[in-house]
């Protein structure tokens, strides 16, 4: 099987220095202050004596969380485009290619942005381990989890890009709404979607996060935002069929169609 010109653009993208790679330095800055706002400052008697760890790997995973999520969010509506990156219209409008290989191509690569940016979180992750201490498993189930509420916003990035598009500022704003409602309301009214109770579900030591944390199971969590996603997949794909309909028959959609060479 050829291999998707959809993942084979973004990863080339990501080796190839650009803006987006400019977030990236920022979305690691604010995980480094959270790192460093949430340093130990007791020294080990003090904290042997309190019989609880420091909340340091709680609030970088917490962090990352956000913070990963706001970036594929970015990525999904096409706010954040690897150098060389085409638009999922575009991809729609300018090759032959089947709707549903460009859904698969458009899952799977930014799949492959998610796992990156999870990937240049790790040195951070793996220096609040050493500090806060802790099992691997809670710690995986907590990056597993970022990874598919990551794919998640994509998707709904990817939504309001096709349907609001031609509208830069609603879609901005949109994306933005998206993602405060998801995280602010939806997360405090349904626990088992908030990655933050997840993660002091898992992770948190401190009997302040740990009542601030409701009882989070993160096998309900991945599989809700799989059902969330495999959803926001559906109507992303209704969505495609309808703008190559709509432009199938008009002089703009003609001209478009094998524009990108697949």
């Amino acid at each position: 099987m050829r291999t998707n010109p959809l993942v084979t653009e973004v990863l080339t993208g990501l080796t190839r220095p650009g803006k987006a790679h400019l977030h990236y330095v920022g979305m690691l800055l604010v995980q480094a202050v959270i790192l460093l706002l949430w340093w130990p400052r007791e020294d080990v008697a003090q904290v042997l004596d309190a019989q609880s760890g420091p909340n340091t790997l709680t609030a970088v995973v917490m962090t990352i969380g956000i913070t990963t999520a706001y970036q594929a969010i970015r990525a999904g509506a096409e706010e954040l485009m690897l150098r060389g990156q085409h638009g999922l219209r575009d991809w729609a409008l300018g090759t032959p290619l089947r709707t549903a290989r460009l859904l698969r191509g458009y899952l799977a690569g930014h799949l492959v942005y998610d796992l990156h940016l999870l990937a240049l979180s790790a040195p951070l992750v793996l220096m609040t381990f050493t500090i806060s201490g802790g099992e691997w498993a809670p710690l995986g189930w907590c990056m597993a989890a970022a990874l598919v509420q990551a794919l998640f916003y994509t998707l709904c990035g990817g939504v309001v890009q096709v349907a609001l598009g031609h509208h830069r500022g609603a879609a901005q704003t949109a994306v933005r709404t998206v993602l405060i409602v998801m995280y602010a309301v939806v997360g405090l009214a349904l626990p088992v979607l908030s990655h933050v109770a997840l993660t002091a579900s898992l992770l948190g030591e401190a009997e302040p996060v740990r009542t601030f944390a409701a009882v989070s199971d993160p096998v309900a969590f991945v599989a809700a935002y799989g059902v969330l996603s495999a959803i926001l997949a559906a109507v992303l794909y209704r969505l495609l069929v309808r703008v190559r309909r709509g432009a199938a028959g008009s002089d703009d959609g003609a001209a478009a169609h094998g524009a990108i060479v697949s």
